[in-house]
This record gives C-alpha cells, structure tokens and sequence, in this order.
C-alpha cells in the first residue's frame, strides 16, 4: 500500500468492515461497506481490487493487532508467569472482544485461500509461546515432560476447529470464550 490518505482509508475500511462484518457476518458486501462509511464503492476500489483482496488484507491487520496485545503480555513484567501464559494462549486487543467470530467457520468453504492465510497465520511464530512454556517448565507452573509441540498442535487445532465448524455458534460462546476454554483444558491438562 502507498502512504498518506490511502493508508488512512484503508484503515477505516478495515475498521468498517469489522462494524459490518459483525452486522452482516460473511454475507457482508462492498455495497454495505460504502453505505456504512458514506462513501462510494469507486472510492473502496481504489484501495481494494475486490473484497478477496480486502478479506486477505483483514486477515493480516487482524493478527497483526492481536500480534501487538500479545507484544504487550510479554513484556508486562507485573503479571505473573501462570497469568501470563494463558493471556498470550488467548490474546487479543479488547477492541476486538466485539468482533463476531463466530461467522468465520464459513470461510473454509466459501473463501478457501482466506482460510488458507488464516491457517498459515495461526501456525507461524510459536517461539514466544514456547519460550513462556519453557519457562513455566523452569518454573514448576508447567510438567517438565509436557510435550510442547504436541501442545501447539491440540492448541492449533482446536482454534481451527472454530473455522472449519459452527461449533461456537452451537455452544453460544464468543471467540474470546472458545479460546478460554481451550487454553483452560490444555493448561490443566500440562500443569504441575
């Protein structure tokens, strides 16, 4: 992307299409898009080619924000180690809590190369949390035999599951709760 007045717009595209996202779920268009900002669809188009293009942007700008409130987790030196775990296993920004999560299981079938960035998203950059496990390891808070890449992979696949199935729309819980659930179980699962 440029700089300047289409950096901004593009972040209030972004911005917008969460609003609408959460209004709308997959469903949503660039017709909404431009009617929720009070612009033209031309002047949505001289950001984005077509709404894949804007989705796999989405993509991007969401991880890359929860990436920051992770960032913060880690370098928080007041939280304690056990806290700190589970927060990073389930970090987001709070202004994301809002988001309707729930909707993303469609990506799958429907977007099949969103949900592969998606899922290339979800398997990079481990380290850090690896390196928390480790030293709840040190620490007693974690099993010294905990297996951890096994640990990634339940970890992984349980927060895929989220996008390859309705199964948070069935139980009723948020994207924040399915990830509290899951980070709980598997947390207890490897505790000391």
């Amino acid at each position: 992307m440029g700089t300047g007045f289409n950096d901004e717009l593009r972040l209030r595209i972004l911005l917008s299409t969460i609003q609408v996202f959460n209004t709308h779920g997959m469903r949503f268009t660039m017709d909404d898009i431009a009617s929720y900002m009070k612009i033209s669809k031309k002047t949505i188009y001289t950001v984005y080619k077509s709404k894949d293009d804007m989705m796999l942007d989405m993509v991007d700008y969401l991880f890359d924000s929860i990436a920051v409130s992770k960032k913060k987790i880690l370098d928080n030196p007041d939280m304690p180690l056990k806290e700190k775990i589970k927060a990073y296993l389930i970090g987001m920004p709070d202004s994301f809590q809002s988001i309707k999560f729930t909707e993303l299981f469609l990506l799958r079938d429907k977007y099949p190369h969103i949900y592969a960035k998606v899922r290339d998203r979800l398997d990079s950059d481990w380290e850090p949390a690896f390196e928390l496990l480790r030293k709840g390891q040190k620490d007693g808070i974690i099993k010294k035999d905990a297996n951890l890449p096994l640990f990634k992979v339940m970890m992984e696949n349980s927060i895929s599951a989220f996008f390859e199935s309705d199964i948070l729309k069935k139980l009723g819980l948020s994207y924040r709760e399915g990830l509290e659930t899951v980070a709980d179980i598997l947390l207890d699962g490897i505790k000391a």
